[in-house]
Parts: structure tokens; C-alpha cells; sequence
């Protein structure tokens, strides 16, 4: 049985184009430093900070520390959900940032710097939050597919992009630099589909869609805000939807999404809720917490108060 106040440390190798298992000795002496005590495991394989996370808690240990981005504090929490002996609720989840985009810490207002994200870890008690989650379920090579979702999700332009940059780092190819390639190929290839968005049993939204992006968190894409009023601990899942525009149009749309006023654009229509389904013609991709994980149709539920967090928000 594992000491619970002891940190596992999962360090995700392929976070930042595999910046973190770089940066990893560095951020070893600082925790030693601070005099936190831990254990490491590092991911060797896509995924595996799932299996870590799963078996990590199964073996007694409450309190993971990530070293990585917004996909491996994904991965985590999913490791978490994917077992039924502990309740998640009795697991504290805390962040060293080292990814590309690093939105759910961006949120969480984790720095950047790492002494000062050590600092944040050595005072976790002080700085403990409970934020929703939402569990996403959708068809993946033709069978039901579940995920559980920290930040933010999305279908249309997002998901392309997503799915074109996971291709990519299959591949080996990581990066912020990769990760524009992607971007400026789903712009230039993508085409407006057909969606059908119902919240808490009502009908929201028909009609040719740009991008659908769902939010317990306020960033994605590297600060960019799709759904800038999120709250992560108020029991509802924010909702944006940008309907069909040119392409032009939404190249002028950008100021907006990183000023966090994309409301005020006539094509964005938003609200909030605590189910959502979503469908589209003929399908669209789904993303959350920037993985693709698989296809229309969606089924969003939020699970209030999902998770306890080191946060300084």
C-alpha cells in the first residue's frame, strides 16, 4: 500500500514535443529541493499515463502530480474514470505545465515558470479546488466510445484540426510548428456540416455550422477563447456555436477569440446546459482536451464537482 500523502509523479515523455522528459531532471531537483515528497513514473507510449493513472490509484496512491500538458492531464483524469474501487473524489490532481497549448493551466492560473509551479505543488493544500468534469460519449470505428473532459471540446473546424495534428504526432511530428501545418491545412480543406445541437431535451441549434466547441474551461488553442464565460465548478457545460460564414469572415473573427468577445460576432450564437447531444451530416470529428475521440453522435452530461485540483484561480 502506497504512503497517500506521498506525490506519484507522472511525467508525460511526449508532452511539448517530448520537452518533458527534457526538462524532467530539472524538475526533479526542484521538487527535492522544496522538500515534496514523490515517486516517478514516465509515460513510454501514447496512452500510458491512463494506465499509470489507473493503476496508480488502485494502488493506494491520492495525490498525482503531472508532468506534461492539457493531453496528458487528460489522459489522468481518464485513468481515474477508468476504474471503480477508488471514487475520484479522493484523488488531488496537480500540474507542472510543459505542453504546447497549456490551456487548462492557463485557466487554472498554474505558472509556467516551474519553481514557481514546484512552489504552487509545496502549498497544494491551501490551493485545493473541485471543478466538473463531463463524461463524452461517442462511436469510435463503428462501437460506443467513452471519454471524460477537463476543459474544452469541440466538433466542426476544431476537431479537423485536431484530428490532423494527432495524425501528425503519430507520425513523430510534434510541436508548435506542427501544430500550425495542421491548423492552416483544416482551414484551407474544411467545409461547413450540417449539425443538430439539443440541450437539456430542447433543440438549440440546426443548421450548416463552422465549429461547435463545449467548455468547463475558458481556453483552447494555445489561449484562445471559445467559450470565454465557462465556469468550472457551476454544474453546466458552455456551449458556442459559430454558424456557417466565409473563410475571410472568420480570419477577421480572431482578434475576438483571443480578447474573449466572440459573443459579440452575429454569426455566434451560445448558452449553457447540463446535457448536450449533437449530431451532424454526414459526421463530424469530435475533440476533447485537444484528442480526438471519435465521431457524431455525441452525448455530452456534466458530472458536477468530478475532480479536486491544485489550482490558483
Amino acid at each position: 500500500m502506497s504512503d497517500p500523502s506521498v506525490w506519484r509523479v507522472i511525467v508525460s515523455s511526449r508532452s511539448g514535443g517530448g520537452k518533458a522528459r527534457k526538462d524532467w531532471p530539472q524538475i526533479e531537483k526542484l521538487l527535492k529541493t522544496s522538500k515534496i515528497e514523490f515517486s516517478p513514473l514516465l509515460t513510454n507510449h501514447a496512452y500510458h499515463a491512463i494506465e499509470l493513472a489507473r493503476e496508480s490509484v488502485l494502488e493506494g496512491w491520492r495525490k498525482l502530480l503531472v508532468v506534461g500538458g492539457d493531453g496528458a492531464v487528460h489522459e489522468v483524469i481518464n485513468g481515474l474514470y477508468s476504474q471503480h474501487e477508488v471514487s475520484p473524489s479522493e484523488v488531488t490532481v496537480a500540474l507542472i505545465p510543459v505542453g504546447s497549448g497549456n490551456d487548462w493551466a492557463r485557466f487554472h492560473r498554474i505558472p509556467s515558470d516551474y519553481a514557481a509551479a514546484v512552489s504552487l505543488v509545496a502549498d497544494a493544500a491551501a490551493h485545493i479546488r473541485v471543478q466538473d468534469l463531463a463524461r463524452v460519449d461517442t462511436r469510435m470505428d463503428g462501437q460506443a466510445y467513452c471519454r471524460y473532459m477537463v476543459n474544452i471540446g469541440g466538433l466542426g473546424f476544431d476537431s479537423e484540426v485536431c484530428r490532423r495534428f494527432d495524425l501528425s504526432k503519430e507520425r513523430g511530428h510534434a510541436g508548435d510548428k506542427q501544430y500550425l501545418k495542421s491548423l492552416l491545412a483544416g482551414f484551407l480543406s474544411y467545409r461547413c456540416l450540417q449539425f443538430r445541437v439539443t440541450v437539456d431535451g430542447e433543440d438549440f441549434f440546426r443548421g450548416p455550422a463552422f465549429s461547435v466547441a463545449l467548455g468547463l474551461g475558458r481556453y483552447c488553442g494555445g489561449g484562445m477563447m471559445q467559450t470565454p464565460e465557462a465556469i468550472p465548478d457551476d454544474g453546466l457545460i458552455d456551449l458556442t456555436v459559430v454558424r456557417k460564414l466565409k473563410k475571410w469572415k472568420f480570419l477577421a473573427k480572431v482578434p475576438s477569440l483571443l480578447h474573449g468577445t466572440i459573443f459579440r460576432n452575429k454569426e455566434v450564437i451560445h448558452t449553457r446546459g447540463k446535457r448536450i447531444d449533437i449530431s451532424a451530416a454526414p459526421y463530424s470529428y469530435m475533440e476533447v482536451d485537444g484528442e480526438a475521440v471519435g465521431i457524431t453522435p455525441v452525448h455530452i452530461s456534466v458530472i458536477p464537482n468530478g475532480i479536486q485540483v491544485v489550482s490558483n484561480y
